[in-house]
């Protein structure tokens, strides 16, 4: 029996040393793949920056390198002499004169709040200056009010908009980088004058720390 016992514990430790040398290593850990997007993401951001502030510099150095363009001019129906402002915030509807300032904007509104995501600064607008109800400031001339996160330091400013011309530039903002051409609207509507590019989209797209560090102030 004791002969028997010591060949069957022999046979056990045998199968037992057999699995521990088959047994499969463990897998080596993973890396994570957020981590490995992060960097990418992080060039690309830095490229079209770059992009931006190269093509910024080059417009204040020579406006001539950007191609300005005006579209036929056709004759327009005439409007009715009164619009309507919608609040975006709280749906009070205001009345304007369509021909003046607020009328433009109550006009532009569904415009702007569909177009803010071209702009290569993250800008938002605020609207209260036109609505009866919000406003905080009835007394004062309306202005529409961005603030921008800055393309370089991503700190935040503010700039307006307050006559009608300067509605009218608006769609500069959403032009591709870096700039070869500009659409100018109808003939007979200048809007910018060349030299004034660079300078127009700096202010909207960097804030005054670093408009200065890259010349662009």
């Amino acid at each position: 029996m004791k002969k028997k016992a010591l060949l069957l514990a022999l046979a056990l430790a045998g199968s037992t040393s057999a699995h521990a040398q088959t047994a499969s290593p463990p897998e080596p850990a993973r890396e994570d793949t957020n981590d490995a997007i992060k960097p990418v993401n992080a060039v690309a951001g830095e490229v079209d920056k770059l992009k931006i502030i190269e093509s910024l510099q080059a417009i204040k150095k020579d406006p001539t390198t950007v191609k300005f363009h005006s579209a036929m001019c056709y004759d327009m129906a005439m409007p009715p002499a009164y619009t309507t402002f919608s609040c975006p915030t709280c749906g009070t509807e205001t009345q304007y004169h369509t021909q003046s300032y607020q009328g433009e904007v109550a006009n532009r509104i569904a415009y702007l709040s569909r177009s803010l995501g071209q702009i290569k600064a993250k800008t938002t607008v605020d609207f209260s200056d036109f609505c009866s109800k919000c406003s905080k400031d009835s007394d004062d001339q309306p202005e529409l009010k961005l603030t921008a996160s800055c393309i370089d330091c991503g700190k935040s400013f503010s700039w307006t908009a307050n006559t009608i011309k300067e509605l009218e530039q608006l769609p500069l903002l959403f032009t591709d980088f870096p700039v070869t051409e500009v659409d100018q609207g109808h003939i007979g509507e200048q809007k910018i004058e060349p030299e004034k590019l660079s300078e127009y989209l700096s202010n909207r797209l960097l804030c005054p720390a670093c408009r200065e560090k890259h010349g662009l102030k």
